[in-house]
């Protein structure tokens, strides 16, 4: 397998040397040691991942990433901050002009290899899952009607009768947030598991950093989150960028502020919707556990009856056998020539071993009550 190309940006050349001491039997490595350096070989090379100082002077890795992702050409490359501040606030910064993921300085090279193998890894998978949303929602543009931002509510209720798994949801529920003009990360947390979503595949690291950060929090069911918007009900958690809460006076004209605001009233219903669906969801598994489980409980109750049933037939053909050689044994005594003192002998000990034997089927008797007592239970 090839060695991933990876850039890797700072101003610190100690930093850039330590950086590529640590990763260049890993990956092919390229050093810029400036954020416009950083764009130019990204636009004359093609890289798998680009690794950003935040902390550059003229222009940092916030403005570097802008300038990435505003490209074409380099807007799907992951790029990874490396940054000594830890607070949420840095981290939607990041979030919000497309990061990929965040780690802190000072850092550790294991944990760095991971996170740059995790984004390589999840950026292919990316690719294969983009190029099949694709082709569904050209197949979807092309058949749907087009009704206003209620229509695209109505229409992605309908669409939920008919998902029958959490990717079915968030490619349903992003087809109709696209609709809208918006894109963002949802999570799904039901007895399916946990999938967390975003518009082109799998959830970033950043992505799902951010939705951790909903998850824990306490407030009211759609908030802010810098200037994006969150839907936090239980189950389903949802993050719409660039769809802020309380927009500044002057930063959009009325006519924008207003349709902001139904778009957030119509992902509340999407979100009520989505919970509807799920729950429906896990009643059905549940209904489907509880009758496999009745399956299983009917399968063992004919097995211990069969095992019962069989255990005594083989008490009674056992007494009877024990019973037919004592009554041989005993008429053979006439021509073995015994005499009274071997025959009582003889006598007494077949009795003695027929009566062990018996005791023995007599505990299995306790066996066969307590099977008794199982299938008992097991028909109440």
């Amino acid at each position: 397998m090839a060695q991933a190309r990876v850039l890797i940006t700072d101003d610190d050349d100690m930093t850039l040397e330590m950086l590529e001491a640590a990763l260049q039997d890993r990956y092919h490595v390229t050093l810029a040691h400036s954020g416009r350096e950083a764009v130019v070989k990204a636009h004359q090379e093609a890289f798998d991942l680009i690794v950003l100082d935040v902390d550059m002077p003229d222009m940092d890795g916030y403005a570097t990433c802008t300038a990435l992702k505003s490209d074409s050409g380099t807007a799907d490359i992951p790029v990874l901050f490396l940054s000594a501040r830890v607070n949420i606030e840095e981290r939607l910064r990041g979030y919000r002009v497309g990061g990929t993921d965040y780690l802190t300085k000072p850092f550790d090279v294991i944990e760095l290899t991971a996170k740059i193998d995790l984004a390589v890894e999840q950026r292919a998978r990316n690719q294969y899952l983009n190029s099949q949303f694709e082709e569904a929602m050209n197949t979807v543009l092309t058949t749907a009607n087009m009704y206003g931002e209620v229509g695209v509510v109505l229409d992605l209720q309908r669409q939920l009768s008919n998902c029958y798994n959490y990717t079915d949801i968030a490619s349903a529920f992003f087809g109709a947030l696209s609709k809208m003009g918006f894109e963002g990360s949802l999570r799904l947390m039901g007895r399916q598991g946990v999938a967390s979503r975003s518009g082109q595949g799998e959830c970033t690291a950043l992505g799902n950093s951010i939705l951790d950060h909903i998850e824990k929090s306490n407030g009211p069911k759609i908030q802010a989150v810098g200037d994006n918007t969150s839907f936090n009900y239980g189950n389903v958690l949802m993050l719409v960028r660039n769809l802020p809460m309380n927009p500044q006076p002057g930063q959009y004209p009325q006519d924008e502020i207003d349709r902001m605001a139904r778009v957030r009233d119509n992902v509340a219903l999407m979100a009520e919707g989505i919970v509807s669906r799920m729950r429906a969801l896990d009643v059905e598994l549940e209904k489907s556990s509880f009758e496999h489980t009745q399956k299983l409980v009917a399968v063992t109750r004919e097995a211990l009856v069969d095992i019962s049933a069989q255990q005594h037939a083989n008490r009674m053909h056992m007494g009877q056998v024990l019973q037919r050689m004592h009554t041989e044994v005993e008429h053979s005594f006439i021509h073995l020539g015994l005499s009274e003192s071997q025959e009582e002998h003889l006598s007494n000990t077949l009795k003695r071993y027929i009566s062990e034997a018996m005791g023995v089927f007599d505990h299995s008797n306790q066996i066969e009550a307590h099977l008794n007592k199982l299938i008992a239970r097991l028909n109440g």
